[in-house]
């Protein structure tokens, strides 16, 4: 009886460790998938800029994805023309997971750049920017790492065009007419009988 009660404590001993070793490994592989997803990133992104008219742009945006197998990337850039006023209600959380369809229905994707491996960058170039061309762009990168779907990430940055810069030309005044002989217009007369200075040079007032 005593034998049979030890061997019923040896199997219970054993069973508790196998649950526990099991809850680990599970526990300890949940770790390493958060680890690796959690490196998709953006390493470099657009800002809100202010350019005038006629000026060149460029926007920089670099991606580097999760783990180190080679898979496909892919990067768009997107034209939405709104507001700044409505900009500063969206939410611009830089490596945010976005549905596609969370675009606006003017949104104009302007460029798409595809590659095979696990880091992206492309750059949008704007030639002599004009008014039309304010509005938000957004730079967001398609990540096929992920076996459940494909991941969508985006950042987005505010243009704003301003008129060009205004070029003032002061022309200076005519000289002042004045009797005795002047050789520079620059000059400052003084209600006084005697010799007074006339720029760089002297006359004698009559």
């Amino acid at each position: 009886m005593g034998a049979f009660r030890v061997l019923l404590g040896s199997l219970h001993y054993m069973g508790l460790y196998i649950q526990l070793s099991v809850s680990t490994r599970q526990a300890g592989h949940g770790e390493v998938e958060n680890h690796i997803s959690g490196n998709a990133m953006f390493t470099e992104v657009p800002h809100d800029m202010t350019a005038h008219r006629g000026q060149d742009v460029e926007m920089a945006c670099s991606f580097r994805g999760a783990g180190t197998p080679s898979y496909s990337l892919e990067i768009q850039w997107w034209y939405i023309r709104n507001h700044l006023d409505w900009t500063d209600r969206q939410p611009w959380t830089t490596n945010e997971v976005a549905p596609e369809e969370e675009l606006p229905k003017d949104a104009t994707k302007i460029s798409v750049v595809k590659v095979v491996g696990s880091n992206i960058s492309h750059k949008l170039r704007l030639s002599r920017v004009k008014p039309s061309d304010e509005g938000t762009y957004e730079c967001r990168v398609i990540d096929f790492s992920d076996d459940a779907g494909a991941r969508h990430h985006r950042v987005r940055a505010y243009l704003q065009v301003v008129p060009e810069k205004s070029v003032i030309f002061i022309q200076p005044p005519p000289p002042p007419r004045a009797a005795g002989s002047i050789r520079s217009w620059l000059f400052t007369l003084r209600e006084i009988d005697q010799i007074v200075p006339c720029g760089r040079h002297l006359f004698e007032k009559p």
